[in-house]
């Protein structure tokens, strides 16, 4: 069982997925959580359209390095989603790996991974992995803040900028005494040329809001990006 395990991990490593590298960690970092963190929900249903947040692509801002996505590959990172029925999306994630200029990552588009909504009455809430793995090794996909809730009426007029996504509860203390979760983080927004203005200060003060420690974050670079 052991060598079937290593060899799932190391395939969903080559193939650009966190589900198993995270997942497998999991249960282990459930155990390790600190009080020093606030607890992070996602965002109510009530006040989240998803519809309008898979409507349109999102472009990463600032994310955390991990071992599947490495500082190499933190250019041009894009997130497309789709609705392929009432609780599954589809999720088709794109990069460049050394520079704008770079190899291209996955845009042909064939790894997508599978986001699940877990309960209908909270849409901002997924499990998110590939689509042959069982889910109980599925991440967790939160949507934890957006620049306008959706019972507002700018939301009508513009829907969403910017959105704040973490790998679920926030379990590990920063050197500055704010937490990060021990997914994945990433800061999102609607426009790539947002990464370069007030628009991310406006999310990190957001995330400070809620705990997150959104200065240990990596800059993504989007400048000068050709998208598939």
């Amino acid at each position: 069982m052991r060598a079937i395990g290593s060899a799932m991990l190391a395939f969903c490593v080559l193939f650009f997925a966190p589900s198993c590298v995270e997942g497998t960690q999991r249960v282990e970092q459930r155990e390790n959580t600190s009080d020093a963190c606030r607890e992070l929900t996602p965002i109510e249903g009530a006040i989240f359209d998803l519809e309008e947040y898979i409507s349109r692509e999102w472009y990463v801002a600032r994310q955390r390095v991990t071992r599947y996505q490495p500082e190499t590959d933190l250019f041009c990172v894009r997130a497309n989603y789709t609705l392929r029925d009432e609780r599954t999306i589809v999720i088709w994630n794109t990069a460049t790996r050394n520079g704008v200029n770079g190899t291209m990552i996955n845009s042909k588009g064939r790894i997508k991974l599978r986001g699940i909504l877990e309960d209908e009455s909270v849409p901002s809430k997924l499990s998110v992995g590939l689509w042959f793995l069982p889910t109980f090794l599925y991440t967790p996909y939160w949507v934890v803040a957006t620049d306008v809730q959706s019972d507002a009426a700018e939301f009508n007029e513009k829907g969403y900028s910017w959105a704040i996504v973490s790998g679920g509860p926030l379990d590990s203390v920063t050197a500055n005494g704010l937490c990060v979760p021990s997914g994945g983080l990433w800061l999102f927004v609607r426009d790539p040329k947002d990464v370069q203005t007030d628009v991310v200060e406006e999310m990190k003060k957001a995330a400070r809001a809620l705990g997150i420690d959104a200065d240990s974050l990596t800059p993504v670079v989007q400048e000068g990006c050709t998208y598939p």
